[in-house]
């Protein structure tokens, strides 16, 4: 199968239902809108007098309220609350973080905005990752259906960061936020509102498609199944950790520059983020195709092994002048083993979970993503005041990668 064919890729979108073809189509119309506000926003504030340490304070305020939105969408998810309703009200809450952020001169309703934005994506994850399987039918496994949305998540935030790096050439950087308001009018008024789907047939397909394969517990009054989720839930805790490196702390390295390697000017740094945004666009769905028949535990491993050979490259950058070529070279392991997290956790999640609680457990895995972003840039902006450069965070991540290979094992 030539994977890169245009005629094969659209006999195989037309193999989909057409439910969850509407929601990887409002899945790919949020990252449009999301991915310039996530990546442009700091620097829009930075370029108006914002102190590093305030519009940190608003990705924090983000992630809190992301966090308190997740858990109790989980919970509502699981009493049959509809996911449809559930991304409409993300939409709505969205939009109203964009008119505020996009009105913002000062700190206080920069917080706002932020804590609006943080809301609306607390809601909107859980309600859209849960929405592929229950749109997934026996022809269509939700390891398919996750590749494909996926997929449509990555090609997303990139055109939506090139769209906003436009706008910059334009010295009108926070066109972003009206990209944004569109995109989610869009979602409300034409996608989302011809999702007509019953809620029983909905649970039937899910048994049919994952509960048929997989055995479940016996007893779901106790929470034996939530112990089920802890390896799993560590190595995501890890791995959205790594993300959000990825995307705070990588492009502070480049400018700062390594142990002998040469800082690089913003132009060569935005440049270098965007050739990896791009690759994992191209990437995500070759790859969650090829592995979806794969169990997880080999996944796992094939993505920490990707990111030790990533992180070894990006170490070894440090202490070489021209060391941003070996920093292109590793954006192609840490891809790879990104195009493999993102579609598998999803899927173990929910093979691993009772139905009753795949909404909890789709909101536990969600709040990996938050707590990550609460914790790990700070930790890590501390290290490199330490020691003036990343090369010792890098290696400690190696580490850590090389001792979670064995916990993969236990993950279902």
């Amino acid at each position: 199968m030539n994977l890169f064919s245009t005629y094969t890729f659209s006999n195989y979108w037309e193999r989909f239902p057409v439910p969850l073809r509407l929601i990887v189509k409002a899945r790919l119309w949020t990252a449009i809108g999301a991915g310039g506000v996530l990546y442009l926003s700091p620097i829009i504030f930075n370029s108006i007098g914002f102190t590093a340490e305030q519009i940190g304070s608003g990705i924090t305020i983000a992630a809190f309220a992301g966090i308190t939105t997740r858990f109790g969408t989980g919970y509502l998810l699981d009493k049959n609350f509809s996911y449809a309703k559930a991304i409409k009200a993300a939409c709505l809450i969205a939009i109203l973080s964009d008119f505020i952020l996009f009105y913002s001169q000062n700190h206080a309703a920069y917080l706002s905005g932020q804590f609006f934005l943080g809301a609306a994506a607390g809601i909107y994850w859980p309600s859209a990752e849960l929405a592929v399987p229950l749109n997934c039918n026996n022809k269509i496994k939700s390891s398919e259906g996750f590749s494909i949305a996926r997929s449509a998540d990555a090609i997303g935030v990139t055109f939506g960061v090139l769209l906003g790096t436009l706008g910059t050439y334009f010295e009108s950087a926070r066109i972003i936020y009206l990209i944004d308001i569109i995109c989610m009018l869009y979602i409300f008024y034409f996608l989302l509102n011809r999702l007509k789907i019953n809620k029983k047939n909905n649970r039937l397909a899910v048994k049919d498609n994952i509960e048929s394969k997989y055995r479940y517990l016996e007893n779901k009054s106790n929470l034996k199944w939530l112990m089920k989720l802890f390896p799993l839930l560590l190595i995501t805790i890890f791995i959205t950790g790594v993300m959000s490196l990825l995307q705070s702390i990588l492009p502070l390295d480049l400018a700062k520059g390594g142990i002998i390697r040469q800082p690089l000017e913003d132009q060569r740094v935005a440049t270098l983020i965007t050739i990896k945004l791009i690759l994992i666009a191209l990437l995500q769905w070759p790859i969650g195709y090829t592995l979806r028949n794969r169990n997880s535990p080999f996944k796992f491993k094939l993505c920490l092994t990707s990111l030790i050979i990533g992180f070894i490259l990006l170490s070894l950058s440090n202490f070489l002048s021209d060391g941003y070529l070996l920093i292109l070279i590793s954006f192609i392991p840490l891809t790879i083993s990104l195009c493999i997290f993102l579609p598998s956790a999803s899927d173990a999640i929910i093979k691993s979970s009772p139905i009753e609680f795949r909404g909890t457990s789709i909101a536990l895995y969600s709040q990996c993503f938050g707590i990550s972003s609460l914790t790990v840039p700070w930790m890590a902006g501390k290290l490199i005041d330490s020691y003036n450069t990343a090369f010792q965070l890098w290696l400690i991540v190696t580490l850590l990668c090389i001792f979670l290979i064995p916990v993969c094992k236990n993950i279902e």
